[in-house]
């Protein structure tokens, strides 16, 4: 059965966030932290329950269809959180709490209950960071082997052989994905970490930051954020951010200097967002003042790929949510709408527009294929952001606050929140049942519309 390579695939994952742990426990057992234990207790019992599931694995593999595919990547999204969750209740959350701080840094979503006590310790800051960075991997290798194939993303782009898989297995692929990508991904990572320290940022803080920049997790060690450093930093965090939200297949062949393939259209159009969205933010801010223009590009850059951290003058509301609802490259850590599902959005709005204007004229062939995905997934992606709206509206939270938690949720864009400007101290202003509903976005901001759909239908699940 297909059950079998469901388990070996779950059994790895849950093993390496095991290996994981290893790192905030030796941190936090050297500076006497209370909460060494608990990971040492986490490690253990997630690597007896990947061993398990291993064991149960053994013998013949059939090949994995989409199904089981889909079966891991939820597996990771929604069940592999509830295993990195206790070291987060030893700092005095309860489950339902630490279990919506593990999915927000899984889903590199960063929405903090409470940002204050995300840094309160050095192991708790790097266990969220190790997260956010373990959940960019897995969005570029879920997105390179299964997400960007034509039927979901409408357009052609930049496809490594293992996106086309073999006929029998998704699952392969997948794994292939991770381990391809896993390189390059601690190469940017490493870049980011020199750039930082060179910098002059304290040995953790830029640790932190560039897994966290690298996987567009938005994540700030201190609460002053940005501008607790220095213009150095600014500039080298700006320079990662923006390569966060490149197509990393264009990246990969860039290091491999396989000058003939680099041709993407996407990249170009997501450097034209950010540009437009910056020259957007200076007009609001006061345009004149070409000083003003740094700090605006900046926060467009930031906005586009989903960090979601500002700096200088805070642009409009309405805005910043717009912007970080585009999204980035498919094939990037960024979360939201992506840029490739505007181009299909925009060609197919040009192509009506042209036929209104002139129906009997004769264009030729239609420029826009395979755009049904594109299509389910604006549907499921609008509709569930209305529903976050109206339900944390109905909660009675202002509508200010209840579109940048939904944006943020959505976008996988946690630190909007701030912009509402009334959130008190972070996600702990929802109540628990919202919270729930949140956590819910965040894990459908990382899967497609149509997967989505498939998740409440019966007949998808009949084995």
């Amino acid at each position: 059965m297909e059950l079998t390579s469901i388990l070996r695939m779950s059994a790895m994952l849950l093993l390496i966030v095991a290996a994981a742990m290893v790192a905030p426990f030796l941190l936090a057992f050297a500076g006497g932290e209370e909460t060494a234990g608990a990971y040492l207790f986490a490690a253990a019992v997630t690597a007896m329950v990947g061993a398990g599931a291993y064991v149960a694995s053994m013998g013949k593999r059939s090949p994995s269809g989409f199904r089981g595919a889909l079966s891991v990547i939820l597996l990771w999204w929604a069940l592999v959180p509830a295993f990195a969750a206790p070291p987060l209740m030893a700092e005095g959350l309860s489950f339902a709490d630490a279990y919506f701080e593990a999915v927000s840094a899984l889903t590199t979503t960063g929405a903090w209950l409470s940002y204050e006590a995300a840094i309160a310790s050095p192991s708790g800051m790097l266990w969220r960071a190790i997260l956010q960075w373990l959940g960019g991997l897995a969005s570029l290798a879920i997105a390179a082997a299964i997400f960007i194939r034509p039927a979901f993303i409408g357009i052609d782009t930049l496809l490594p052989p293992f996106s086309r898989g073999d006929r029998n297995s998704y699952l392969k692929p997948l794994r292939n994905a991770a381990v391809s990508f896993a390189a390059v991904y601690a190469v940017v990572t490493l870049a980011a970490f020199a750039a930082m320290a060179f910098a002059g940022a304290p040995t953790l803080d830029a640790v932190i930051m560039a897994m966290t920049t690298a996987a567009s997790g938005g994540f700030i060690p201190r609460v002053e954020g940005v501008a607790a450093y220095n213009t150095n930093i600014e500039v080298a965090l700006f320079f990662f951010t923006l390569l966060g939200g490149v197509n990393f297949i264009l990246i990969a062949r860039v290091i491999k200097t396989e000058r003939e393939k680099l041709r993407d259209i996407e990249t170009g159009a997501y450097l034209m967002i950010v540009i437009w969205a910056a020259i957007l933010f200076w007009l609001t801010a006061g345009a004149g003042d070409v000083v003003l223009l740094g700090p605006q590009l900046f926060n467009a850059a930031s906005l586009v790929t989903t960090n979601g951290y500002m700096i200088g003058e805070t642009p409009p509301l309405l805005a910043c949510l717009v912007t970080a609802i585009i999204g980035a490259a498919a094939v990037s850590t960024a979360g939201g709408f992506k840029v490739l599902r505007w181009l299909v959005i925009m060609r197919r709005a040009r192509e009506e527009i042209r036929r209104l204007i002139t129906p009997g004229a004769v264009f030729g062939r239609r420029r826009v294929a395979n755009e049904l995905g594109v299509w389910i997934h604006f549907l499921v992606f609008t509709m569930t952001l209305a529903f976050l709206l109206m339900a944390l509206s109905i909660g009675g939270h202002s509508f200010d606050l209840a579109a940048s938690a939904a944006v943020a949720a959505l976008s996988n864009a946690g630190p909007l929140i701030a912009l509402a400007g009334e959130q008190g101290d972070g996600y702990a202003v929802f109540e628990e049942p919202l919270r729930w509903l949140l956590c819910v976005g965040m894990i459908l901001g990382r899967l497609e519309g149509a997967v989505a759909l498939a998740l409440v239908n019966r007949a998808f699940w009949r084995w």
